[in-house]
């Protein structure tokens, strides 16, 4: 582009505008750009080639368009990545795995490339060769006139497209959302009997009973155990009896519980005694052992069993967990935490040894601490915790660097392990009608829903499509010194679900694709393994035959929607381009502010086998809906009811329905 205009701008007519003082951009518009359009118009065509051969190439490495999910085609194998958009870069993600075994895969995609790039050289060749010749005269084309006419063709299109057809019809029972209902609901899943649904308590239990019953009196059918509503399971979990204990032995003020200190909700439980000196312990990265496992020899060598460790950071306690001490110190990133209720995890460091039975092992106390109590500690070192977070970053590969602060310290944190305690989750099904969704706008019009004859069940039947509304409803175990009422984590999120279900009833909408609405109890250990919500099939595992009936084609995860200290609902999709965009276009349609968030997409895990072992893998795409700034009250005392607002819940619940309602009868969104 600057060549060309290098080579307009010493012609006679530009040399004679600037001699009579005609302004730069009138001379662009009138002189440049006319002449300009047409050699722009072949080297777009020509870039178009570029770019599509960046693609290609992109997508042979693994990054392409969209999102995708992971599948696990046989038991116990690698997890299959599979892309949720036709996009022919995601077509060639997977070659590179298969090129020996299965090298032709690569040659439909690759010659779609292959004519698409052709194809753009020769229109670009050709519109340059033609300008050429002929010329073309592009002020008698893009006048005044020709631009308003087509900006007015636009705005007419787009307001035809936004009132018409089977979208305007979702967005008139979207509109049913009522804000008010949602909060009422809220208020009563945060009534004082429910015991704030505190995990370990019978208000828990209570509230799953109440769930089940709004889902029966709003027509749902029961997709749990035993022709019921309810998954059973089992929870283990750490009861804490009384507020834990820190005494600095350094002559000066004690630390405060829960302004200073707190129990830290780790890998193990917290619960025990310690007394002894604090050392900091600094690594770089470690390698493991050399069966693999979690133990890093390095850290083992460096440490002594009777070591109270201070850790800068939680990243290293989740290395450190599996060494040898007597007590974890832990500095808190954000000092937010010292408030927060969570659930204290329930695995046990004392086992029975495999072959004699004996018990083995100890456990010992952990702390999260605040930086403050950390530099008090490091205060005879003369170090602080950023100086030391500053020598930690340059060590090198297994390198350990332990610190004597001189401090003697005693803590205590006193609970029980609770290892079986009765958990439900609460499912609901509204089955799909037995129709063929819509493709775009006019598909609401051209077919009723029931209307569907035996010979229009085709390939385009969609009740064997399951789209997955969870919420969590429980919260952590009830804390020695407060109660937690967790109104907008997560209350909201249930009280969204249940008023969502109920404008969707109250409706003439009948959805061709299933619903499965799930009040999910997320807190505490299934099996000493953390509650994966992703995991739809095992909620599909409690009623006989539904695992085997659906197809799982989207998870609506429901959060946080009644109050934030932002403006705007977000959107969590992992880079799932196309529930993104679908999320997005709904709240816009139905005037909610909303964008995306900014989650990282981890492009690694597409070539490791990390998902597998992590339980990353997910069943379907899975899309999360929050308001922003929805975490700076989750988890903490002041999360109640009256920080709620209706219009903020009814903004999420009329983008959440509208999308819902596009995902139940469109073929394509």
């Amino acid at each position: 582009v600057r060549g060309e205009v290098m080579a307009i701008r010493p012609r006679p007519y530009i040399e004679s505008a600037v001699a009579v003082g005609v302004r730069t951009t009138r001379m662009m518009v009138a002189h440049v750009l006319p002449i300009l359009l047409a050699a722009l118009i072949s080297l777009a065509a020509l870039e178009m080639g570029a770019v599509l051969m960046l693609l290609g190439e992109l997508g042979f490495v693994g990054i392409f368009i969209g999102g995708g999910a992971f599948a696990e085609l046989d038991v116990g194998s690698t997890l299959f990545h599979y892309s949720d958009v036709p996009e022919w870069g995601s077509l060639l993600s997977g070659v590179r795995q298969y090129a020996r075994a299965y090298p032709w895969l690569a040659i439909y995609p690759a010659f779609a490339f292959f004519i698409a790039i052709v194809g753009f050289n020769l229109f670009g060749e050709g519109i340059r060769r033609m300008i050429e010749t002929v010329g073309v005269g592009f002020g008698k084309i893009f006048n005044r006139f020709t631009v308003a006419l087509a900006l007015g063709g636009l705005l007419i299109f787009g307001w035809a497209r936004a009132n018409t057809g089977s979208i305007a019809y979702y967005r008139q029972q979207a509109r049913a959302f009522d804000g008010q209902q949602a909060l009422a609901q809220v208020g009563q899943l945060t009534a004082p009997q429910f015991e704030g649904r505190s995990l370990g308590t019978q208000g828990m239990g209570d509230s799953a009973d109440w769930i089940a019953q709004q889902f029966e009196s709003l027509g749902l059918f029961s997709a749990g155990e035993n022709a019921t509503f309810f998954q059973n399971r089992a929870r283990e979990f750490t009861q804490i009896n009384s507020p834990g204990q820190l005494d600095i032995l350094d002559g000066q003020p004690a630390p405060e519980y829960r302004t200073d200190f707190v129990e830290y909700p780790g890998y193990y439980n917290s619960i025990g005694e310690a007394n002894g000196q604090v050392r900091a312990v600094l690594m770089g990265e470690l390698s493991s052992g050399a069966f693999g496992g979690r133990a890093r020899p390095a850290l083992e060598r460096a440490l002594d069993g009777e070591d109270i460790l201070l850790l800068l950071s939680e990243e290293d306690a989740a290395i450190a967990e599996f060494g040898p001490r007597s007590g974890l110190l832990v500095v808190a990133s954000d000092p937010q935490d010292m408030q927060r209720h969570y659930t204290i995890s329930g695995r046990n460091r004392i086992l029975a040894d495999y072959l004699t039975g004996k018990l083995k092992g100890k456990n010992t106390p952990a702390l999260w601490i605040t930086e403050e109590m950390a530099n008090r500690l490091l205060q005879g070192t003369g170090e602080t915790v950023a100086s030391l977070r500053q020598r930690e970053a340059s060590l090198g590969q297994d390198q350990v660097s332990v610190i004597d602060t001189g401090v003697d310290v005693s803590m205590v944190v006193d609970g029980d392990i609770v290892e079986r305690f009765p958990a439900r989750h609460v499912i609901g099904y509204l089955p799909g009608v037995s129709g063929r969704a819509g493709i775009g706008d006019a598909g609401f019009d051209r077919e009723m829903p029931g209307t569907a004859t035996q010979d229009s069940r085709d390939a385009s039947v969609l009740d064997n499509k399951l789209v997955v509304v969870m919420a969590q409803y429980d919260s952590a175990p009830p804390a020695p010194d407060a109660g937690h009422a967790a109104a907008n984590f997560n209350a909201s999120g249930v009280a969204v679900m249940l008023e969502a279900i109920r404008a969707i009833q109250a409706s003439d909408y009948q959805p061709y694709r299933s619903y499965l609405f799930v009040a999910y109890a997320g807190e505490g250990l299934d099996g000493g393994e953390p509650i994966k919500p992703g995991d739809v099939r095992k909620f599909l595992q409690a009623r006989t035959g539904f695992a085997s009936a659906f197809d799982v084609e989207a998870v609506i995860v429901l959060q946080g929607l009644g109050a934030g200290s932002g403006d705007r609902l977000e959107i969590t999709a992992g880079g799932n381009q196309r529930l993104t965009n679908l999320f997005d276009t709904s709240a816009g349609r139905m005037g909610v502010k909303a964008g995306p968030a900014n989650d990282a997409v981890d492009i690694s895990i597409i070539f490791e086998d990390r998902a597998l072992q992590s339980g990353e893998g997910q069943e379907a795409p899975i899309v999360t809906l929050s308001w922003a700034g929805w975490q700076e009250t989750a988890r903490m005392p002041g999360d109640t009811l009256e920080t709620l607002s209706a219009d903020t819940l009814e903004q999420a619940g009329e983008a959440l329905l509208l999308s819902m309602m596009v995902i139940g009868r469109e073929n394509t969104y």
